[in-house]
């Protein structure tokens, strides 16, 4: 089977997030002070956290409350990839014909986590490419956004750490960093393409141990965003990681500003349904298999059996639109040391339990027009029957975007590029 030299794919991607970052001193932290939290959310003993506000002045007049809002098969129209010999973010159809691209100069790596697709796409009556919001390593570290081919400003941004944005809707959600005297500072930010140029934090939290907040999706009811579901992750680290090592799974509702918490400190989420009700988590460090619980029902705990070669655990899951199969990664055979070596391999599941099929990574090569396979990540479903898989050469300088069914059949290529995000109707 092929490899990937794990240790320098994430240091790599943290080095350019950790040279960005300047001590600076601790700033006037806002007047109010969140006091009341669920009584399941762990103590303050257990958590390594120093402060935790919410600005007051951020809540939105009449922000409607609720369940999330009801998707019911709201499915891709196609893909948005980037390219860093272009510097561009190209969109395609779901049959891998060119749309057209927007200019993204500086993104570089950290494309997962770096730039959001902003907005609907429509071809009708013209096409209406939707804009991406990316971050730029240049000058310190800036937030722009590209519409309609013009590039802009945002604002300048020292240490941006991760975003994420909604389905088809120009909202997103992004974490800054900031080291201070008495630990590492997130700040949390809710905007729209109107106001993400001024918009002040809405959370803020400073922890002891280095850990920072990573937003992990945005609840919508009525097209206005209503909560973050957000982990936490140590930040700067590096070695020889496979999954990102997260602990615990909140909820911040933005209605009230109260957290919640659902999964205690041993437990990384790895995966969260476009709807929301289903979550897929593994031991903190994404050490044992995957386990899948829906809304939190006890009841509803089923647990994917490790393969008997994944030794170093599984995690990166995505589920169908239709909540019916779920979708996973696995490795093996990771030797810790400077020349760190993973096997990988997706597997896919109904949500029962049920293994429909395994893909090792050898298997991609050929589709992907690699030599030989460096990293592959289950990125999210085209419809209820088709996965999509980004796959990255040993080198770590190219990537592409293959397809493949629930049972591992009819394996194919859609679009060249490292997966930036969906394109919605």
């Amino acid at each position: 089977m092929s490899h990937f030299r794990t240790g320098l794919f994430f240091s790599l991607i943290l080095l350019l997030t950790v040279v960005s970052c300047t001590t600076a001193s601790p700033t006037a932290s806002p007047t109010t002070t969140q006091t009341a939290i669920p009584s399941n959310t762990p103590t303050q003993a257990q958590l390594p956290t120093t402060e935790l506000t919410t600005p007051p002045t951020q809540l939105p007049a009449e922000t409607p409350t609720g369940k999330p809002e009801e998707i019911n098969l709201y499915l891709p129209v196609g893909i948005g990839t980037y390219s860093s010999n272009r510097e561009a973010v190209a969109y395609y159809d779901l049959q891998g014909q060119l749309l057209g691209e927007l200019q993204t100069t500086g993104l570089g790596t950290g494309i997962y986590q770096l730039a959001v697709i902003a907005g609907a796409f429509s071809n009708l009556p013209d096409l209406n490419l939707p804009p991406v919001i990316y971050y730029s390593f240049q000058n310190g570290g800036e937030l722009w956004i590209n519409n309609n081919n013009n590039s802009s400003l945002l604002r300048s941004y020292p240490n941006l750490f991760s975003m994420v944005g909604a389905p088809g809707k120009s909202f997103v959600t992004f974490t800054t960093l900031e080291y201070l005297d008495i630990g590492l500072k997130s700040r949390v930010y809710v905007s729209n393409l109107q106001t993400i140029a001024t918009d002040e934090p809405i959370l803020e939290s400073t922890n002891t141990e280095s850990y920072a907040i990573k937003p992990l999706a945005i609840t919508v009811n009525e097209d206005l965003p209503v909560g973050i579901w957000y982990t936490t992750v140590p930040y700067g680290i590096g070695g020889n990681i496979v999954f990102e090592p997260r602990k615990t799974l909140n909820y911040l509702d933005l209605s009230t500003y109260q957290i919640s918490s659902y999964l205690n400190l041993t437990q990384a989420p790895v995966g969260l349904s476009e709807d929301q009700t289903w979550v897929a988590y593994n031991s903190a460090g994404g050490t044992g298999p995957l386990t899948l619980i829906h809304n939190f029902d006890d009841a509803s705990i089923i647990s994917m059996p490790l393969n008997p070669d994944s030794d170093r655990g599984s995690g990166e899951a995505v589920f169908s639109p239709d909540n019916q199969y779920v979708a996973w990664k696995e490795a093996s055979d990771v030797n810790m040391g400077e020349n760190a070596l993973a096997r990988q391999m997706i597997r896919i599941a109904s949500v029962n339990g049920s293994i429909l099929a395994e893909i090792p990574d050898t298997s991609l090569a050929d589709i992907s027009g690699f030599s030989e396979i460096g990293w592959i990540t289950p990125i999210g479903w085209l419809d209820t029957q088709t996965l999509a898989i980004n796959v990255l050469n040993s080198s770590g300088d190219d990537s592409s975007v293959l397809t493949v069914k629930i049972d591992g059949t009819s394996l194919s290529y859609l679009a060249p590029g490292s997966f930036v995000g969906f394109l919605y109707p």
